[in-house]
């Protein structure tokens, strides 16, 4: 038994260590909107189903930003969901940011 107990307390440190945030958990709760912003910027220049969709989720990230310029931006949709209301504000918001779009 003695034997064991550094063992275990070594495996409960290593496994303490790997439930810190992954980058899944940064995307889900990226308070400032930057996330919102990498999906504009490729729904931005995609017209395509893969463009609607990264503006969905630009719109879904943006409207929990803390970000104000990039919140605002947002409004809901006919059916509830968010949606970007407008383009030229999110855009001007991202880049104030820091976020190049080319």
């Amino acid at each position: 038994m003695k034997k064991i107990l550094p063992v275990l307390a070594a495996a409960i440190l290593m496994l303490a260590a790997c439930s810190g945030p992954s980058a899944e958990d940064f995307r889900l709760n990226d308070q400032q909107g930057n996330t919102a912003c990498i999906h504009f910027g490729s729904g931005y220049t995609d017209t395509g189903n893969l463009g609607a969709t990264n503006m969905k989720k630009a719109a879904e990230h943006g409207s929990k930003a803390s970000t104000e310029q990039i919140r605002t931006a947002v409004d809901t949709d006919a059916t509830g969901a968010p949606a970007i209301a407008d383009k030229d504000a999110f855009k001007e918001a991202c880049e104030s940011q820091g976020i190049k779009f080319h």
